[in-house]
């Protein structure tokens, strides 16, 4: 493929890594062009690539397997293999990779690390970073890299595999991924608790710590998320107040007990109603939860990082804003969506200044997830610079000398 330097970014599909290689070698010796790493294109709106020039580098050709020894519970595949595909593939040996992704159909594992793309199960299974074992990738200037291994005991060393996780294509083009698997559970249920205030939920939520129970997952929805996700989901649920849902995997026997339990903890907070969804009708409803954090119409989606006992504070501001919340309540990350009377961006700069006026910056902050493309230059898309900003800036010299690999992302995040 040839480079070009007008407005719109073309499309390179590498067939094998070492075309990837030659290709990135080739642009940083001559062409110089912006490069703009994708795989299914689902996060692209968090990226931006689409406003600058250059060339859209797409992985969705590099999705075999290249080694599955099952009884390691280990896998490792080309980082264009769809997550849908590679569940598929481990599901048949009754193992999972048990990170939720919206849109896991098109979502591919290179784009799953790059965008560090997590859900609900984030409390009780971490995120991609703890499965990570192994990494291939091409810097910027075409140079081929590994870290890790495939096996989960690997050589000590500087793990230089978990700094791409997050780096929404920054540092390098992750080519090839090695994955530690979980086994798949017999069962999952799920509880759906209404609540009449903010200060009940927080008294249930703090509860969790000492429950005798071990959820998967904690999810919290105000009123209006919890109509959207109800909708979705097709299950009449009470849902005229707020909610969180409790879910629980494992073997029948305990899921049952564990369920039961936590309706007997709870009973002391007053739920206004309490309802268990199992088999096919608990399987959509996860779903609605996993797929309701990305955007859809709203012309902005927020995400905020709090510390879970800062966090109802936070979303009675949301609330009262008219903001449809989401959160994956035991870890503290809300993620809401701005109503459509938010249309210009003075609108929404006032709905930020208030959320972040309830948010204590030393130990949360507040986040553009998602917008509208031509506000993305004039929004404060990040945070401020993290812990450790001077170390991701040599590595990003160190991996990226020229600056290609999606620089105008790197810069929105030096811009603030």
């Amino acid at each position: 493929m040839t480079l070009t330097h007008s407005g719109t970014p073309e499309d390179f599909v590498p067939a094998s890594q070492p075309e990837l290689s030659r290709f990135l070698s080739e642009n940083a010796n001559s062409a110089h062009q912006q490069i703009f790493p994708v795989g299914g294109r689902t996060s692209l709106s968090v990226c931006c690539p689409d406003s600058h020039s250059g060339t859209l580098v797409c992985m969705s050709q590099l999705h075999r397997v290249v080694d599955y020894p099952v009884r390691d519970m280990t896998i490792t595949v080309e980082a264009g293999m769809r997550l849908d595909q590679l569940n598929e593939i481990v599901s048949a040996e009754g193992q999972r990779l048990p990170i939720d992704v919206p849109q896991s159909n098109r979502a591919t594992i290179g784009g799953v690390i790059a965008t560090n793309t997590s859900g609900p199960r984030r409390f009780s299974y971490g995120t991609i970073r703890d499965y990570v074992i192994g990494v291939s990738a091409v810097d910027g200037a075409g140079n081929l890299f590994k870290s890790g291994g495939r096996v989960v005991k690997n050589v000590a060393g500087y793990d230089l595999g978990k700094m791409l996780v997050g780096s929404l294509g920054t540092l390098a083009v992750i080519s090839q991924v090695s994955l530690n698997l979980r086994p798949k559970p017999e069962c999952m249920q799920l509880v759906w608790f209404e609540f009449d205030s903010c200060k009940s939920v927080d008294q249930a939520l703090e509860a969790i710590v000492t429950s005798g129970t071990r959820p998967t997952a904690v999810e919290y929805c105000n009123s209006k998320a919890a109509r959207q996700i109800a909708a979705e989901s097709r299950i009449e649920l009470p849902m005229e107040n707020h909610v969180v849902c409790i879910c629980y995997e494992g073997p029948e026997n305990v899921v049952k007990w564990q369920a039961q339990q936590i309706i007997e903890e709870w009973q002391s907070f007053s739920p206004l109603s309490v309802q268990i969804i199992e088999g096919t009708h608990a399987a959509r409803l996860y779903h609605a939860f996993v797929e309701y954090q990305t955007s859809s119409d709203d012309p902005v989606t927020l995400k905020a990082m709090l510390l879970p006992s800062q966090m109802m504070s936070f979303i009675e501001t949301a609330t009262r804003l008219n903001i449809a919340i989401q959160a994956h309540a035991a870890d503290g990350i809300v993620y809401g969506h701005l109503p459509d009377s938010a249309s210009s961006l003075e609108d929404v700069n006032q709905i930020l200044e208030q959320l972040n006026s309830v948010i204590d910056s030393r130990t949360g902050y507040l986040t553009i997830y998602q917008c509208e493309s031509d506000w993305s230059e004039s929004l404060p898309l990040f945070c401020s610079p993290p812990a450790g900003w001077e170390l991701m800036q040599q590595l990003k010299q160190a991996l990226d000398p020229q600056q290609l690999l999606n620089s105008p992302r790197f810069a929105e995040l030096v811009k603030h």
